[in-house]
């Protein structure tokens, strides 16, 4: 999709020659948009095997246990130094993903109550009730109005049993929503559902004594920003419309486009984690291409969509669902499309490049350092997997209709043996992107260290091509990157090419005691470059991370508005 670079726009509204229109919407509202019909990616599951290797999970599995997968990851051994997902933790034997889903589906009562229904209706569970359970081995906890027993699926999180038993006893949807709404946790916990959430009965107290209250003070009340608005003009030839974000700092990638020619989505993610949404069937019918001005001060977007016939509209079309739909981002259900593969690459032994195109219409720019999840489907349950995209290092400016990923590929996990059977022309469902890294966290600092391990290099790249491409201030950059071997670093060939005054890089690999500098990360590696006013962006699996972010903090002195530890 051909989009025009951001421009600012400043001063009066410049009305074109053309009928100048308010926002008229023809008809009644309609609430559901045409969608196509698209295949899934569908993913093999390895038949069903007896296992007479014990679990650890607490409480028994059963006799006809299946638990856990021959060869699975947690059978075969522990991760590599770029093995572990970095916002994962190493699960215990026979607890993967797979393991999850094959137990969830054995018919076990997972709830502990004997099912969610009471004499044929669905169980009421008050707060008190759920207050009760909050341990680590009796945890329930309430999603949107449903209360679950997680109990069981605490070994199998991937981001460890800790980090679920925050929500333990509560209602944990704010949580949820804040860091993981895109995931299906309806299918996944379906075999856990106790019943649904009611509130607590009044309890009345007896009267007390009132006293008189004292002086009044008014609170001072924070001003909220003023809601996004829109209108539009119109040529015979062209139909023009303004989106008014009153918001300073919007930029591009900050707008993602849906225009099938005919239904037209404009999702604007505002600063503040706020979204704002202009969703209509059109009264015309208009070309895929759209022209994209922002304004970055005025937060003005600009959006020129071509008309198919020369003519003047009665007005701008239809609403569709969400039109106007304006507050927290945490609150919009997530959007995927259907991308296309056009080019699959190996890298190393274990990671895969794979190059996907945008539906015709749809304008997505992924920011820096903000990544996007790609859905699929195992055994009827929909999974989602998060990947942050990468631009060429080498080579000049990406097309804005393509997303480049680089993918490691576990021979036994539940997503990645599909995703590298992937052929090109073939479909995969990909979302919008989140995340809450922003370019201004950088100041006017002069000198940048970056520390990637493993697949925690995707971040580490895109705000590297960044810097090399985009900025001069930043004087001097220093990657470190480790890895296991040589055999495991990706795009080393490319960062030898990019080497240069400006750019050091210093590979750091863990099990090549000949290589210097060897081992992991410590205090004695990090000392010759986190030095002086630097800034620091940190990406790995979760154990390299939590260091990196110990030693900043204790050996270093570093303040957290200096550093960033991205998160997949």
């Amino acid at each position: 999709m051909s989009v025009s670079p951001s421009v600012e726009i400043s001063g009066p509204e410049v009305i074109s020659p053309g009928k100048i229109n308010s926002v008229d919407l023809i008809g009644p509202e309609k609430t559901n948009t045409s969608s196509q019909t698209s295949s899934r990616l569908n993913l093999s599951v390895p038949q069903t095997v007896r296992s007479n290797i014990g679990v650890n999970n607490p409480g028994k599995l059963g006799g006809n246990s299946l638990f856990p997968l021959p060869n699975s990851p947690q059978v075969s051994g522990g991760a590599s130094a770029t093995g572990n997902p970095r916002n994962k933790v190493s699960l215990g034997k026979g607890f993967s993903m797979m393991d999850w889903i094959r137990l969830s589906k054995s018919g076990e009562d997972l709830t502990g109550v004997g099912g969610y229904k009471v004499g044929g209706h669905i169980r009421e569970v008050t707060k008190v009730e759920l207050k009760k359970h909050r341990k680590r081995k009796d945890c329930w906890m309430a999603l949107n109005g449903m209360v679950y027993n997680v109990t069981r699926y605490m070994d199998f999180h991937p981001g460890g049993w800790d980090e679920l038993v925050k929500g333990a006893g509560k209602d944990a949807t704010e949580m949820f929503n804040e860091i993981h709404r895109w995931v299906n946790y309806q299918g996944l916990l379906e075999a856990c559902l106790v019943g649904k959430l009611v509130d607590t009965p009044v309890m009345i107290s007896p009267p007390q004594l009132k006293l008189p209250p004292p002086n009044a003070v008014i609170p001072s009340i924070p001003s909220k920003p003023p809601a996004p608005s829109f209108d539009f003009f119109q040529t015979d030839s062209k139909i023009t419309l303004n989106i008014y974000s009153k918001r300073r700092g919007m930029i591009k990638d900050r707008v993602i486009i849906d225009n099938d020619q005919k239904n037209l989505r404009v999702l604007c993610l505002l600063p503040n984690k706020e979204a704002f949404i202009v969703h209509l069937e059109l009264a015309g019918s208009v070309g895929c291409t759209s022209g994209l001005k922002v304004g970055v001060s005025s937060g003005k977007i600009e959006l020129e969509l071509m008309k198919i016939n020369r003519d003047h509209w009665p007005g701008l079309g239809r609403p569709l669902e969400n039109h106007l739909w304006y507050g927290h981002v945490k609150d919009l259900p997530v959007s995927y499309r259907q991308w296309t593969v056009k080019e699959v690459v190996s890298v190393t032994h274990d990671t895969r490049k794979f190059l996907l195109e945008s539906p015709p219409g749809t304008f997505l720019s992924v920011p820096v350092g903000h990544h996007i999840h790609i859905k699929c489907e195992v055994e009827g349950i929909h999974l989602t997997r998060s990947y942050t995209p990468v631009k060429n290092l080498t080579i000049g400016k990406s097309d804005e209709s393509q997303i480049q990923l680089l993918v490691k590929i576990y021979k036994d996990g539940t997503v990645t043996p599909s995703l590298d059977n992937l052929c090109i022309g073939d479909l995969i469902e990909v979302s919008d992107h989140t995340g809450d890294f922003s370019l201004s966290q950088l100041g006017d600092r002069s000198n940048v260290v970056l520390l990637a391990a493993g697949t925690g290099c995707t971040p580490i790249f895109s705000l590297l091509e960044h810097i090399l491409t985009s900025t001069n201030k930043i004087k001097k950059i220093t990657l470190l990157y480790f890895n296991k071997t040589w055999q495991d670093v990706i795009w080393k060939k490319e960062l030898n090419q990019i080497q240069d005054d400006r750019l050091k890089v210093v590979h750091v690999l863990s099990e090549d005691p000949d290589h210097k500098p060897s081992g992991r990360v410590n205090k004695d590696l990090l000392t010759p470059h986190v030095e002086g006013d630097i800034w620091v962006g940190v990406c790995g699996p979760k154990g390299f991370s939590e260091e990196v972010h110990r030693l900043l903090l204790q050996e270093f002195s570093l303040g957290t508005d200096i550093f960033h530890i991205f998160q997949g």
